[in-house]
Protein backbone atom coordinates (compact mmCIF):
# COMPACT_ATOMS: atom_id res chain seq x y z
CA UNK A 1 0.00 0.00 0.00
CA UNK A 2 1.33 3.43 -0.94
CA UNK A 3 2.00 6.17 1.62
CA UNK A 4 -0.77 8.30 0.10
CA UNK A 5 -3.33 5.52 0.51
CA UNK A 6 -2.26 4.95 4.10
CA UNK A 7 -2.60 8.65 4.86
CA UNK A 8 -6.02 8.80 3.22
CA UNK A 9 -7.18 5.73 5.13
CA UNK A 10 -5.99 7.26 8.40
CA UNK A 11 -7.74 10.56 7.62
CA UNK A 12 -10.99 8.89 6.57
CA UNK A 13 -11.01 6.74 9.70
CA UNK A 14 -10.33 9.71 12.00
CA UNK A 15 -12.92 11.91 10.27
CA UNK A 16 -15.53 9.17 10.39
CA UNK A 17 -14.92 8.57 14.08
CA UNK A 18 -15.17 12.29 14.83
CA UNK A 19 -18.53 12.49 13.05
CA UNK A 20 -19.75 9.35 14.81
CA UNK A 21 -18.88 10.80 18.22
CA UNK A 22 -20.69 14.05 17.37
CA UNK A 23 -23.79 12.16 16.27
CA UNK A 24 -23.63 10.06 19.43
CA UNK A 25 -23.51 13.17 21.62
CA UNK A 26 -26.62 14.61 20.00
CA UNK A 27 -28.77 11.54 19.37
CA UNK A 28 -27.84 8.89 21.93
CA UNK A 29 -29.37 10.70 24.94
CA UNK A 30 -32.71 11.01 23.14
CA UNK A 31 -32.55 7.44 21.83
CA UNK A 32 -31.67 6.10 25.27
CA UNK A 33 -34.51 8.02 26.89
CA UNK A 34 -37.01 6.77 24.30
CA UNK A 35 -35.91 3.16 24.75
CA UNK A 36 -35.97 3.52 28.52
CA UNK A 37 -39.51 4.88 28.35
CA UNK A 38 -40.46 2.02 26.06
CA UNK A 39 -39.01 -0.43 28.57
CA UNK A 40 -41.10 1.10 31.38
CA UNK A 41 -44.25 0.90 29.25
CA UNK A 42 -43.54 -2.76 28.58
CA UNK A 43 -43.13 -3.77 32.25
CA UNK A 44 -45.84 -1.48 33.68
CA UNK A 45 -48.30 -4.36 33.88
CA UNK A 46 -45.87 -6.21 36.15
CA UNK A 47 -46.21 -3.38 38.69
CA UNK A 48 -49.94 -2.79 38.11
CA UNK A 49 -50.66 -6.39 39.08
CA UNK A 50 -49.80 -5.47 42.69
CA UNK A 51 -52.73 -3.02 42.76
CA UNK A 52 -55.75 -5.25 42.01
CA UNK A 53 -55.14 -5.17 38.25
CA UNK A 54 -56.09 -8.84 37.85
CA UNK A 55 -59.16 -8.54 40.06
CA UNK A 56 -60.48 -5.41 38.33
CA UNK A 57 -60.15 -7.04 34.89
CA UNK A 58 -61.53 -10.34 36.22
CA UNK A 59 -58.49 -12.34 35.10
CA UNK A 60 -58.57 -16.00 36.16
CA UNK A 61 -56.30 -19.00 35.72
CA UNK A 62 -53.54 -18.40 33.18
CA UNK A 63 -55.19 -15.36 31.58
CA UNK A 64 -52.56 -13.03 33.08
CA UNK A 65 -49.85 -15.23 31.52
CA UNK A 66 -51.62 -15.03 28.17
CA UNK A 67 -51.85 -11.25 28.48
CA UNK A 68 -48.11 -11.10 29.20
CA UNK A 69 -47.29 -13.34 26.23
CA UNK A 70 -49.65 -11.54 23.86
CA UNK A 71 -47.27 -8.58 23.82
CA UNK A 72 -44.62 -10.76 22.17
CA UNK A 73 -47.12 -12.32 19.77
CA UNK A 74 -47.61 -8.78 18.47
CA UNK A 75 -43.85 -8.20 18.48
CA UNK A 76 -43.27 -11.37 16.46
CA UNK A 77 -46.11 -10.80 14.00
CA UNK A 78 -44.90 -7.29 13.18
CA UNK A 79 -41.27 -8.19 12.42
CA UNK A 80 -41.65 -8.45 8.64
CA UNK A 81 -43.97 -5.44 8.06
CA UNK A 82 -41.87 -3.35 10.43
CA UNK A 83 -38.66 -4.07 8.52
CA UNK A 84 -40.47 -3.40 5.23
CA UNK A 85 -41.72 -0.01 6.45
CA UNK A 86 -38.41 1.05 7.98
CA UNK A 87 -36.60 0.42 4.69
CA UNK A 88 -39.00 2.64 2.73
CA UNK A 89 -39.87 5.53 5.02
CA UNK A 90 -38.02 7.95 7.29
CA UNK A 91 -36.91 6.12 10.40
CA UNK A 92 -37.17 9.20 12.62
CA UNK A 93 -40.81 9.75 11.69
CA UNK A 94 -41.70 6.08 12.08
CA UNK A 95 -40.01 5.91 15.48
CA UNK A 96 -41.67 9.10 16.73
CA UNK A 97 -45.11 8.01 15.52
CA UNK A 98 -44.54 4.69 17.24
CA UNK A 99 -43.85 6.45 20.54
CA UNK A 100 -47.10 8.36 20.09
CA UNK A 101 -48.84 5.03 19.52
CA UNK A 102 -47.31 3.67 22.76
CA UNK A 103 -48.85 6.59 24.59
CA UNK A 104 -52.30 6.03 23.11
CA UNK A 105 -52.14 2.30 23.86
CA UNK A 106 -50.97 2.92 27.42
CA UNK A 107 -53.94 5.25 27.94
CA UNK A 108 -56.21 2.58 26.43
CA UNK A 109 -55.48 0.41 29.49
CA UNK A 110 -57.65 2.78 31.54
CA UNK A 111 -60.76 1.71 29.62
CA UNK A 112 -60.19 -2.03 29.94
CA UNK A 113 -62.72 -4.17 31.78
CA UNK A 114 -62.02 -7.74 30.65
CA UNK A 115 -59.50 -10.21 29.29
CA UNK A 116 -60.48 -9.74 25.63
CA UNK A 117 -59.75 -6.03 25.62
CA UNK A 118 -56.49 -6.58 27.48
CA UNK A 119 -55.02 -9.06 25.00
CA UNK A 120 -55.96 -6.80 22.06
CA UNK A 121 -54.18 -3.82 23.62
CA UNK A 122 -51.15 -5.90 24.63
CA UNK A 123 -50.88 -7.33 21.10
CA UNK A 124 -50.94 -3.84 19.58
CA UNK A 125 -48.39 -2.65 22.13
CA UNK A 126 -46.11 -5.49 20.98
CA UNK A 127 -46.55 -4.35 17.38
CA UNK A 128 -45.42 -0.87 18.40
CA UNK A 129 -42.44 -2.30 20.32
CA UNK A 130 -41.22 -4.16 17.24
CA UNK A 131 -40.20 -0.88 15.62
CA UNK A 132 -37.47 -0.27 18.18
CA UNK A 133 -34.30 -2.37 18.18
CA UNK A 134 -34.40 -4.10 21.58
CA UNK A 135 -31.44 -3.16 23.75
CA UNK A 136 -30.26 0.34 22.68
CA UNK A 137 -28.34 0.31 25.95
CA UNK A 138 -28.65 -2.05 28.91
CA UNK A 139 -27.96 0.68 31.42
CA UNK A 140 -31.00 2.65 30.23
CA UNK A 141 -33.32 -0.26 30.93
CA UNK A 142 -31.92 -0.72 34.41
CA UNK A 143 -32.11 2.96 35.29
CA UNK A 144 -35.65 3.40 34.01
CA UNK A 145 -36.72 0.29 35.92
CA UNK A 146 -35.68 2.10 39.11
CA UNK A 147 -37.78 5.11 38.07
CA UNK A 148 -40.70 2.83 37.24
CA UNK A 149 -40.60 1.24 40.70
CA UNK A 150 -40.55 4.63 42.45
CA UNK A 151 -43.28 5.97 40.18
CA UNK A 152 -45.49 2.96 40.89
CA UNK A 153 -44.80 3.31 44.62
CA UNK A 154 -45.93 6.95 44.62
CA UNK A 155 -48.94 6.49 42.36
CA UNK A 156 -50.05 3.45 44.33
CA UNK A 157 -50.74 5.68 47.35
CA UNK A 158 -53.36 7.73 45.48
CA UNK A 159 -56.79 6.87 46.89
CA UNK A 160 -60.34 8.26 47.01
CA UNK A 161 -60.41 9.15 43.30
CA UNK A 162 -62.40 7.97 40.30
CA UNK A 163 -59.38 6.01 39.04
CA UNK A 164 -57.79 2.92 40.59
CA UNK A 165 -54.09 3.16 41.63
CA UNK A 166 -52.96 0.90 38.75
CA UNK A 167 -54.73 3.20 36.28
CA UNK A 168 -52.50 6.12 37.26
CA UNK A 169 -49.44 4.07 36.26
CA UNK A 170 -50.75 3.73 32.70
CA UNK A 171 -52.09 7.30 32.66
CA UNK A 172 -48.78 8.96 33.57
CA UNK A 173 -46.69 6.71 31.31
CA UNK A 174 -49.12 7.12 28.42
CA UNK A 175 -49.06 10.92 28.57
CA UNK A 176 -45.26 10.94 28.92
CA UNK A 177 -44.91 8.65 25.89
CA UNK A 178 -47.09 10.91 23.76
CA UNK A 179 -45.08 13.96 24.82
CA UNK A 180 -41.82 12.22 23.86
CA UNK A 181 -43.30 11.17 20.52
CA UNK A 182 -44.02 14.80 19.67
CA UNK A 183 -40.49 15.71 20.77
CA UNK A 184 -39.05 13.04 18.49
CA UNK A 185 -40.97 14.39 15.50
CA UNK A 186 -39.53 17.84 16.17
CA UNK A 187 -35.93 17.12 17.15
CA UNK A 188 -34.88 13.85 15.46
CA UNK A 189 -33.27 14.50 12.02
CA UNK A 190 -34.84 12.58 9.15
CA UNK A 191 -31.47 11.69 7.55
CA UNK A 192 -27.78 12.46 8.25
CA UNK A 193 -27.77 15.23 5.64
CA UNK A 194 -30.72 16.87 7.45
CA UNK A 195 -28.95 16.98 10.81
CA UNK A 196 -28.58 20.66 11.70
CA UNK A 197 -25.84 19.97 14.24
CA UNK A 198 -23.50 18.71 11.47
CA UNK A 199 -21.55 20.87 9.03
CA UNK A 200 -21.92 20.19 5.30
CA UNK A 201 -18.63 18.27 5.24
CA UNK A 202 -19.68 16.21 8.26
CA UNK A 203 -23.03 15.46 6.61
CA UNK A 204 -21.21 14.04 3.57
CA UNK A 205 -18.98 11.87 5.79
CA UNK A 206 -22.02 10.66 7.76
CA UNK A 207 -23.84 9.66 4.57
CA UNK A 208 -20.74 7.80 3.33
CA UNK A 209 -20.54 5.89 6.62
CA UNK A 210 -24.17 4.82 6.28
CA UNK A 211 -23.58 3.73 2.69
CA UNK A 212 -20.78 1.32 3.59
CA UNK A 213 -22.92 -1.82 3.70
CA UNK A 214 -21.94 -5.28 2.50
CA UNK A 215 -23.83 -8.36 1.33
CA UNK A 216 -23.48 -12.10 1.91
CA UNK A 217 -25.22 -14.82 3.91
CA UNK A 218 -24.28 -18.12 5.47
CA UNK A 219 -26.64 -20.21 7.61
CA UNK A 220 -24.18 -22.98 8.51
CA UNK A 221 -22.20 -20.90 11.00
CA UNK A 222 -22.07 -22.69 14.40
CA UNK A 223 -21.80 -19.30 16.07
CA UNK A 224 -25.31 -18.38 14.93
CA UNK A 225 -26.80 -21.50 16.48
CA UNK A 226 -24.88 -20.93 19.72
CA UNK A 227 -26.41 -17.45 19.88
CA UNK A 228 -29.94 -18.69 19.12
CA UNK A 229 -29.73 -21.30 21.88
CA UNK A 230 -28.21 -18.72 24.21
CA UNK A 231 -31.05 -16.25 23.62
CA UNK A 232 -33.75 -18.91 24.04
CA UNK A 233 -32.42 -19.96 27.45
CA UNK A 234 -32.24 -16.34 28.63
CA UNK A 235 -35.55 -15.07 27.27
CA UNK A 236 -37.58 -17.92 28.74
CA UNK A 237 -36.72 -16.59 32.23
CA UNK A 238 -37.07 -12.99 31.06
CA UNK A 239 -40.62 -13.50 29.82
CA UNK A 240 -41.69 -14.81 33.21
CA UNK A 241 -39.71 -12.50 35.48
CA UNK A 242 -40.84 -9.37 33.61
CA UNK A 243 -44.50 -10.04 34.41
CA UNK A 244 -44.26 -12.17 37.55
CA UNK A 245 -41.13 -10.80 39.25
CA UNK A 246 -43.12 -8.51 41.53
CA UNK A 247 -45.42 -11.40 42.46
CA UNK A 248 -42.41 -13.58 43.31
CA UNK A 249 -41.14 -10.91 45.73
CA UNK A 250 -44.65 -10.47 47.13
CA UNK A 251 -44.73 -14.22 47.72
CA UNK A 252 -41.80 -13.84 50.11
CA UNK A 253 -44.26 -12.24 52.54
CA UNK A 254 -44.23 -8.50 51.72
CA UNK A 255 -47.11 -6.13 51.03
CA UNK A 256 -47.46 -4.35 47.69
CA UNK A 257 -45.62 -1.17 48.73
CA UNK A 258 -42.67 -2.99 50.29
CA UNK A 259 -42.53 -5.18 47.18
CA UNK A 260 -42.05 -2.09 44.99
CA UNK A 261 -39.27 -0.71 47.18
CA UNK A 262 -37.56 -4.07 47.61
CA UNK A 263 -37.47 -4.40 43.81
CA UNK A 264 -35.26 -1.31 43.44
CA UNK A 265 -31.89 -3.04 44.09
CA UNK A 266 -32.78 -5.58 41.37
CA UNK A 267 -32.84 -2.68 38.93
CA UNK A 268 -29.45 -1.50 40.17
CA UNK A 269 -28.05 -4.98 39.49
CA UNK A 270 -29.54 -4.84 35.97
CA UNK A 271 -27.93 -1.48 35.31
CA UNK A 272 -24.51 -2.68 36.46
CA UNK A 273 -24.60 -6.23 35.15
CA UNK A 274 -22.54 -5.42 32.04
CA UNK A 275 -19.49 -5.97 34.27
CA UNK A 276 -20.95 -8.80 36.34
CA UNK A 277 -20.93 -12.41 35.11
CA UNK A 278 -23.96 -14.69 34.91
CA UNK A 279 -22.84 -16.61 37.99
CA UNK A 280 -24.64 -14.31 40.50
CA UNK A 281 -27.95 -15.01 38.73
CA UNK A 282 -27.40 -18.76 39.09
CA UNK A 283 -26.38 -18.40 42.74
CA UNK A 284 -29.34 -16.13 43.49
CA UNK A 285 -31.92 -18.36 41.83
CA UNK A 286 -30.46 -21.44 43.52
CA UNK A 287 -30.76 -19.71 46.91
CA UNK A 288 -34.38 -18.70 46.26
CA UNK A 289 -35.21 -22.26 45.22
CA UNK A 290 -33.47 -23.92 48.18
CA UNK A 291 -34.88 -21.71 50.97
CA UNK A 292 -38.28 -20.77 52.38
CA UNK A 293 -39.84 -17.72 54.01
CA UNK A 294 -39.39 -18.73 57.64
CA UNK A 295 -37.66 -16.30 60.00
CA UNK A 296 -34.75 -14.31 58.62
CA UNK A 297 -34.79 -16.37 55.42
CA UNK A 298 -37.30 -13.92 53.96
CA UNK A 299 -34.69 -11.17 53.78
CA UNK A 300 -32.00 -13.58 52.63
CA UNK A 301 -34.26 -14.59 49.76
CA UNK A 302 -34.74 -10.92 48.87
CA UNK A 303 -30.96 -10.49 48.59
CA UNK A 304 -30.75 -13.63 46.46
CA UNK A 305 -33.50 -12.30 44.20
CA UNK A 306 -31.57 -9.07 43.69
CA UNK A 307 -28.67 -11.11 42.30
CA UNK A 308 -30.90 -12.77 39.72
CA UNK A 309 -31.11 -9.63 37.60
CA UNK A 310 -27.46 -9.91 36.62
CA UNK A 311 -28.79 -12.10 33.78
CA UNK A 312 -29.87 -8.85 32.08
CA UNK A 313 -26.42 -8.69 30.45
CA UNK A 314 -27.29 -11.48 28.05
CA UNK A 315 -29.38 -9.65 25.43
CA UNK A 316 -26.99 -6.73 24.76
CA UNK A 317 -24.16 -9.28 24.94
CA UNK A 318 -25.64 -11.08 21.93
CA UNK A 319 -26.22 -7.86 20.00
CA UNK A 320 -22.61 -6.84 20.64
CA UNK A 321 -21.34 -10.20 19.38
CA UNK A 322 -23.35 -9.78 16.17
CA UNK A 323 -22.04 -6.26 15.61
CA UNK A 324 -18.40 -7.24 16.16
CA UNK A 325 -18.25 -10.84 14.98
CA UNK A 326 -20.78 -11.28 12.17
CA UNK A 327 -19.60 -9.86 8.84
CA UNK A 328 -21.77 -9.30 5.78
CA UNK A 329 -24.83 -7.05 5.85
CA UNK A 330 -27.32 -9.73 4.82
CA UNK A 331 -25.84 -12.32 7.15
CA UNK A 332 -25.99 -9.85 10.03
CA UNK A 333 -29.61 -9.00 9.14
CA UNK A 334 -30.48 -12.71 8.93
CA UNK A 335 -28.84 -13.42 12.29
CA UNK A 336 -30.61 -10.45 13.88
CA UNK A 337 -33.96 -11.58 12.50
CA UNK A 338 -33.48 -15.11 13.84
CA UNK A 339 -32.46 -13.75 17.24
CA UNK A 340 -35.53 -11.52 17.40
CA UNK A 341 -37.78 -14.48 16.54
CA UNK A 342 -36.21 -16.62 19.28
CA UNK A 343 -36.31 -13.59 21.61
CA UNK A 344 -40.07 -13.29 21.09
CA UNK A 345 -40.66 -17.05 21.33
CA UNK A 346 -38.83 -17.24 24.66
CA UNK A 347 -40.78 -14.33 26.09
CA UNK A 348 -44.05 -15.86 24.88
CA UNK A 349 -43.37 -19.18 26.59
CA UNK A 350 -41.77 -17.77 29.76
CA UNK A 351 -44.92 -16.62 31.63
CA UNK A 352 -46.52 -20.06 31.36
CA UNK A 353 -43.94 -21.54 33.73
CA UNK A 354 -45.65 -19.43 36.40
CA UNK A 355 -48.78 -21.55 36.87
CA UNK A 356 -51.62 -19.99 38.86
CA UNK A 357 -51.97 -23.08 41.04
CA UNK A 358 -48.30 -22.75 41.99
CA UNK A 359 -48.73 -19.21 43.40
CA UNK A 360 -47.32 -17.51 45.40
CA UNK A 361 -44.09 -19.54 45.64
CA UNK A 362 -43.86 -20.59 41.97
CA UNK A 363 -41.47 -23.45 42.75
CA UNK A 364 -41.69 -24.99 39.26
CA UNK A 365 -40.93 -21.67 37.57
CA UNK A 366 -37.95 -20.96 39.83
CA UNK A 367 -36.50 -24.43 39.24
CA UNK A 368 -36.98 -24.09 35.47
CA UNK A 369 -35.28 -20.68 35.39
CA UNK A 370 -32.34 -22.09 37.35
CA UNK A 371 -31.91 -24.79 34.68
CA UNK A 372 -32.13 -22.18 31.90
CA UNK A 373 -29.46 -20.00 33.55
CA UNK A 374 -27.10 -22.98 33.84
CA UNK A 375 -27.69 -23.86 30.18
CA UNK A 376 -26.95 -20.23 29.26
CA UNK A 377 -23.61 -20.40 31.05
CA UNK A 378 -22.71 -23.57 29.14
CA UNK A 379 -23.60 -21.87 25.82
CA UNK A 380 -21.48 -18.84 26.73
CA UNK A 381 -18.41 -20.96 27.46
CA UNK A 382 -18.94 -23.06 24.32
CA UNK A 383 -19.28 -19.96 22.13
CA UNK A 384 -16.11 -18.39 23.50
CA UNK A 385 -14.03 -21.53 22.98
CA UNK A 386 -15.42 -21.96 19.48
CA UNK A 387 -14.30 -18.45 18.51
CA UNK A 388 -10.86 -19.00 20.10
CA UNK A 389 -10.51 -22.27 18.18
CA UNK A 390 -11.58 -20.63 14.90
CA UNK A 391 -9.13 -17.72 15.35
CA UNK A 392 -6.28 -20.14 16.03
CA UNK A 393 -7.25 -22.25 13.01
CA UNK A 394 -7.22 -19.20 10.73
CA UNK A 395 -3.91 -17.97 12.13
CA UNK A 396 -2.35 -21.38 11.50
CA UNK A 397 -3.78 -21.70 8.00
CA UNK A 398 -3.65 -18.10 6.67
CA UNK A 399 -1.22 -16.37 9.02
CA UNK A 400 -1.85 -13.79 11.72
CA UNK A 401 -3.57 -10.48 10.91
CA UNK A 402 -1.19 -7.88 12.29
CA UNK A 403 -0.26 -5.28 9.63
CA UNK A 404 -2.18 -2.29 8.27
CA UNK A 405 -2.28 -4.01 4.88
CA UNK A 406 -3.93 -7.09 6.39
CA UNK A 407 -6.54 -5.00 8.18
CA UNK A 408 -7.23 -2.97 5.03
CA UNK A 409 -7.61 -6.14 2.97
CA UNK A 410 -10.06 -7.45 5.55
CA UNK A 411 -12.14 -4.26 5.33
CA UNK A 412 -12.04 -4.28 1.52
CA UNK A 413 -13.09 -7.93 1.29
CA UNK A 414 -15.83 -7.32 3.84
CA UNK A 415 -17.35 -4.75 1.50
CA UNK A 416 -17.37 -7.14 -1.47
CA UNK A 417 -19.95 -9.75 -0.58
CA UNK A 418 -17.89 -11.66 2.02
CA UNK A 419 -19.12 -13.00 5.35
CA UNK A 420 -16.87 -13.67 8.34
CA UNK A 421 -16.66 -17.35 7.29
CA UNK A 422 -15.47 -16.40 3.79
CA UNK A 423 -13.15 -13.53 4.75
CA UNK A 424 -9.76 -15.07 5.63
CA UNK A 425 -8.59 -11.78 7.19
CA UNK A 426 -11.52 -11.68 9.63
CA UNK A 427 -10.81 -12.49 13.29
CA UNK A 428 -13.42 -12.81 16.03
CA UNK A 429 -13.37 -10.32 18.89
CA UNK A 430 -13.31 -12.12 22.25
Amino acid sequence: MSIEKKRFLAWATAAGEAVRRKIDRHLLPLMCFLYGLNYVDKVAMGWAVLFDFRADLKLVGDQYSWASSMFYFGYLAAQYPTNYILQRYRTAKILSCTVLAWGVLMLAHLGLHNFTGLIIVRFLLGVAESVVTPGFVLYTSGTFSIISSLLSFGLGHITNTALKPWMYIFLVLGLLSMLCGVGGLIFMPKTPNKAKFLTQEEQVIAVQRVAQNMMGIKVKDPKTWFLLTFILFTQLPNGGLTSFGSLVISGFGFNKFKTLLIGLPSSVVSAGSMIIPLLPAIAGMAAVYATNNTGANKYGRVFAYWLINSYAVTWPFCLTIIRQNVAGHTKRAFTNTMLFIVFAAGNIAGPFFFCSEDAPKYVLAIASILVFFCATLVCTIALRYYMIWENNRRDAHYGKVETVEDLTDGMRIGMHDKTDLENVDFRYVL
